[in-house]
């Protein structure tokens, strides 16, 4: 008893670091374009379309579905992989992500090589591994 006791003080502890899409604040508004990005290629992989009208709480919850839908099927012995090729990616031609320009500078000084300061984001992806394979960084 003492064990649910200290459970149930720690779920309530965590504040709002955890919250229920239906209770943001925001989550009426229209889906982020990062989650929708997200939520194609979960889609996509699981052979399914995806309704361009949700909100942020929906989106979210669809998200959370798509990606435990897709856990249980890599844990019941599916073997499709989830990693796309970036030359696949849908967003693959808008300009790098600042996160993975930030990533590269620091890459590109540990290899010795000049940061393409104008790559797309499946080019960064591209560089980002070549020189990881390069300085050893990021490697298991």
């Amino acid at each position: 008893m003492a064990n649910e006791n200290n459970n149930t003080n720690k779920a309530e502890n965590t504040g709002n670091t955890i919250k229920e899409p239906d209770n943001w604040k925001t989550g009426d508004e229209p889906m982020t374009g990062a989650q929708k990005s997200y939520l194609e290629t979960l889609s996509e992989q699981a052979g399914e379309t995806i309704d361009e009208n949700l909100s942020k709480a929906e989106a979210s919850k669809r998200i959370d579905e798509l990606r435990n839908n897709s856990q249980q099927t890599t844990e019941g012995g599916g073997t499709e992989n989830t990693i796309k090729n970036p030359d696949n990616w849908k967003t693959g031609d808008e300009p790098m992500t600042g996160a993975q320009k930030s990533y590269l500078q620091t890459l590109s000084e540990e290899a010795g090589v000049d940061l393409d300061e104008n790559l797309t984001k499946a080019e960064a992806a591209k560089q980002i591994e070549e020189l990881q394979n390069k300085t050893g960084r990021g490697k298991a």
